[in-house]
């Protein structure tokens, strides 16, 4: 997919609340999307800080569809949980 896929999706509330993965840090609408449920936090918890370790994939390489925000680097799932969210390249097999 392009980055222009992305320009005409809706960010979802501050108060949206998305769980967190232990392994990478990584945040998902949805527990079944993450690997290890460390919790909940809402989208204000991460949005909008700069994020102090590079963005990673999912160490199991079971959820390999990724984006990260091009403001802060933050990692999502879900597109709508990050300001300007752009694909993240898939890990090599």
């Amino acid at each position: 997919m392009s980055e222009d896929t992305f320009k005409a999706y809706v960010p979802l509330p501050k108060n949206t609340r998305a769980f967190i993965c232990a392994n990478c840090g990584g945040v998902s609408l949805h527990a079944e999307g993450i690997c290890k449920v460390m919790g909940m936090g809402t989208k204000a918890d991460w949005c909008g800080s700069p994020s102090l370790n590079p963005p990673q994939q999912c160490r199991n390489r079971v959820h390999t569809l990724r984006f990260k925000c091009k403001k802060c680097g933050k990692v999502s799932v879900n597109p709508e949980l990050l300001c300007e969210p752009v694909e993240m390249e898939k890990p090599k097999e």
